[in-house]
């Protein structure tokens, strides 16, 4: 019988203490957040409802917890309420270094 063994990885990520296995690769979560992030921008150009403003932050909460698991934002926010700003920054710092991340990778392929 024929065999194989691949390599896997299992990538990990610390924020604020908390290890999270991620879910999505980095450039799935840069694209996804990328597409999100410039869905938002649009909130600033008219006054929106509340209810519009709530469904945004339950969309940026389920894109952050896609991508490090559920309850990750109770867990990174050490138990406390997150609001819709706050999620954003957490959302963008995290596809920020998932690009990094990404492009670090690449280059370190490219050299060998």
């Amino acid at each position: 019988m024929r065999t194989l063994q691949l390599r896997v990885e299992t990538p990990e990520i610390c924020i604020n203490g908390h290890i999270f296995a991620l879910l999505l690769t980095d450039l799935e979560l840069y694209s996804r957040a990328q597409a999100l992030l410039e869905r938002l921008t649009q909130l600033d150009k008219q006054p929106r409802t509340a209810e519009e403003l709530l469904a945004a932050t339950g969309d940026v909460a389920a894109l952050l917890e896609a991508a490090l698991g559920a309850g990750a934002m109770g867990i990174i926010g050490g138990g406390n309420p997150v609001n819709l700003p706050l999620a954003i920054q957490w959302l963008g710092a995290l596809a920020q270094e998932a690009a990094q991340h990404y492009t670090d990778i690449a280059l370190n392929d490219e050299d060998d």
